[in-house]
């Protein structure tokens, strides 16, 4: 017996590459009235550069200018609108490009997570946390050229317990 989808992870940096993944995790949300979880990872800073900074800067400094940054950031990517209103409104926007009825398009929406660490670590934290049946993530072009899937892919794919879809950029 197949176990249903209650909830789906998409895992973004952003990119174009990820539309057609932001796509594909929007239609099979409407299609299992599951909810959808967007994750987005911020860079890590390589470890020589943060002590290159903190010598240069003081811890202090340092650490006001990371937060500044992240908040920054933070602030881009989910604005001041609730993360629920967020999704929502870019889920409407899918279903009426796709002209799916809005009677029809029924979803359920939880969070954006913006989180600071690891990439795979992050994606797999969120996964488990919001209980998700499933992992969706964009590909970058020509991401099976010479069968080099890209590491955080392969990454994801060998720790998680649960499906991965990956797809391709259009």
């Amino acid at each position: 017996m197949l176990k249903p989808i209650k909830s789906i992870l998409f895992a973004t940096n952003l990119s174009e590459n990820c539309i057609p993944a932001f796509e594909m995790a929007a239609t099979l949300a409407v299609q299992n009235q599951a909810t959808l979880v967007l994750v987005h990872v911020l860079a890590q800073m390589p470890d020589y550069v943060e002590s290159r900074l903190k010598g240069m800067l003081g811890n202090e400094e340092f650490e006001a200018l990371v937060q500044r940054n992240s908040n920054s950031a933070r602030q881009a990517l989910i604005g001041k609108q609730s993360s629920s209103n967020l999704i929502r409104e870019a889920l409407n926007q899918f279903c009426t490009n796709a002209g799916i009825e809005d009677d029809s398009c029924t979803y359920q929406s939880r969070e954006i997570v913006v989180a600071d660490g690891d990439l795979v670590d992050e994606i797999m934290t969120a996964a488990e946390k919001f209980d998700c049946g499933l992992i969706i993530l964009g590909a970058r072009e020509n991401f099976l050229k010479d069968n080099a899937i890209g590491s955080t892919i392969k990454s994801v794919m060998r720790r998680s317990k649960i499906p991965v879809m990956m797809v391709p950029p259009a």
